[in-house]
């Protein structure tokens, strides 16, 4: 049994019993299983949040406004587990009530990080968004003041955790600050360059290996380096070049093969028809012999009223084309 399988076999059944037990009603099993290990990062489909203990009262919240879940079926889409990191990329169908009204169903696009602590898979991140226009409305209900909330394919390669210490966001002499100095630029210059409308600098910093998935801003659902890389091709016909952008980093894991980022990109145009912007994004980036190539980014615009500060930023800006100079 691969380490990918012994963590499905591990967390699967855990995961559906605690998001099934939050949609009737009950966050014990979340909370339990969520990390108390900083960084802790949400990026929910009603609400974000950084910290536990701007996480704990979001998930109270959450259990507070649901109930009479009838169904709930994880639809895992992709899944990898190495050393001390795993994700799981995920279509979540939940049929459920919010504010004590009819039950309706819906579908969100999760992302989620887990971190091994102590030989137990515990969650750091969560990136939630939904799929259909449908479940949108429903989410944004979510995000309203409800009566009783006080605060605000398959491709595969209730315990209570202890309170932890802050620390930064992998564990000493794992290769985190070496990931921040060369992976972190990389995936920024390869996404400034994308908005500049180079296919071959994304394509280059894609893994090509199984698995590799894509949720998009714009709601695409990808699985499989041959269907990314197709879309990726259709899309950059239609790209206005950007004039600048940057990005702010919330939170950053890394481990021997496996890494994640956590952030804003904010993409700023000329003036004309396409507007600035802002992206809530998730990337998941897998060292291929000497590289660390990207296997999944998560991205959706933001939602949220306000933009935190990051850990740090990284900002690249186009150069302006000068004009002719005049002939004398």
């Amino acid at each position: 049994m691969t380490e990918t399988e012994q963590f499905l076999a591990t967390m699967s059944e855990r995961i559906t019993e605690a998001e099934t037990a939050l949609h009737q009603g009950d966050a014990t099993l979340r909370l339990g299983m969520w990390s108390r290990t900083e960084p802790l990062t949400l990026f929910g489909a009603a609400t974000s949040g950084v910290g536990w203990a701007e996480l704990e009262p979001i998930f109270e919240g959450l259990g507070r406004r649901f109930s009479d879940c009838t169904s709930y079926r994880n639809e895992i889409v992709a899944a990898e587990a190495r050393g001390d990191l795993a994700y799981v990329v995920a279509l979540e169908h939940v049929t459920a009530s919010i504010d004590g009204a009819e039950p309706r169903a819906y579908v969100l696009r999760a992302t989620t990080v887990f971190r091994r602590e102590v030989g137990e898979w515990r969650f750091v991140h969560r990136h939630g968004d939904a799929l259909t226009v449908d479940s949108g409305t429903l989410v944004r209900r979510l995000a309203e003041p409800g009566p009783d909330h006080s605060t605000p394919r398959t491709t595969l390669a209730s315990h209570t955790p202890d309170a932890g210490s802050p620390r930064e966001p992998s564990t000493p002499g794992n290769g985190l600050d070496d990931f921040l100095a060369t992976a972190l630029p990389r995936q920024v210059d390869t996404e400034f360059a994308w908005h500049q409308g180079d296919l071959d600098a994304r394509l280059a910093s894609w893994s090509d290996r199984e698995p590799v998935t894509l949720f998009g801003a714009g709601g695409a659902c990808r699985s499989g380096s041959g269907e990314v890389r197709a879309l990726f091709r259709r899309a950059v016909t239609e790209i206005v070049p950007c004039r600048s952008l940057d990005y702010d980093l919330l939170a950053a894991g890394v481990d021997d093969e496996l890494a994640y980022t956590v952030g804003y990109e904010h993409v700023s145009f000329p003036p004309g028809p396409v507007a600035d912007h802002t992206l809530r994004v998730t990337y998941l980036h897998r060292r291929e012999g000497d590289e660390w190539k990207i296997v999944h980014r998560h991205g959706d615009h933001l939602q949220d009223p306000g933009v935190r500060a990051g850990r740090r930023r990284l900002t690249r800006t186009a150069v302006p084309e000068r004009p002719p100079t005049a002939a004398r």
